[in-house]
């Protein structure tokens, strides 16, 4: 009976000893903070702009009538923009432009690069179709200039007086605005070049 106490006493100090070694073991581990002082980055500086903005643009410095052509500039300017930008030309409330006026545009880049559209009886079709892109972030090469030709031909075969009835007289015969002409918008956003 001694031995036999003597025997769980023993397993009693050893299961201690395993118990307070195991708890060390579980709670005493090695600790350090580290701290940082700032993580940080710079944003993207966003530039758009066109030196058309809230101008006015003629389509020719005196009256236009048939036989009169010419051109004007659109300018969209992407200079300074540390992102790409995405482009839109809009044409809206056209007013009074002859039938039989023609349209065409050339975007030129600042690398010496155009690209020339067909020629249509619609300003606002060009537009819808072609005044559209993205300007890279590319030094030197952050501008485009949209160069819009018109033409109101001179129609000698015309019997029917369209280029008489055009921007002068209503189907009353009464006089109407001989102003023409229609509003240009333009639109930049951030492309997403993924």
């Amino acid at each position: 009976m001694k031995n036999r106490k003597r025997v769980i006493g023993v397993l009693v100090c050893i299961a201690l000893i395993s118990t307070m070694f195991l708890a060390g073991y579980s709670f005493a581990r090695y600790y350090k903070s580290i701290k940082i002082d700032t993580i940080k980055t710079s944003i993207a500086r966003w530039n758009f702009n066109s030196k058309n903005t809230l101008a006015n643009i003629n389509l020719s410095n005196e009256k236009i009538a048939p036989g009169s052509n010419g051109q004007f500039e659109i300018e969209v300017d992407a200079t300074d923009s540390e992102v790409a930008v995405e482009y839109e030309i809009k044409v809206e409330n056209e007013t009074n432009i002859p039938r039989n006026m023609t349209f065409y545009t050339e975007t030129k880049d600042e690398n010496g690069n155009a690209v020339k559209t067909e020629e249509k009886n619609s300003f606002s079709e060009i537009a819808t179709e072609n005044l559209k892109g993205t300007i890279p972030v590319e030094k030197n090469n952050q501008k485009r200039t949209i160069v819009v030709y018109w033409n109101w031909p001179f129609n000698e075969d015309d019997e029917s007086s369209i280029d008489s009835e055009d921007a002068t007289l209503d189907t009353t015969n009464e006089i109407v605005s001989l102003d023409c002409g229609f509003d240009i918008q333009i639109i930049g956003k951030q492309a997403n070049l993924n």
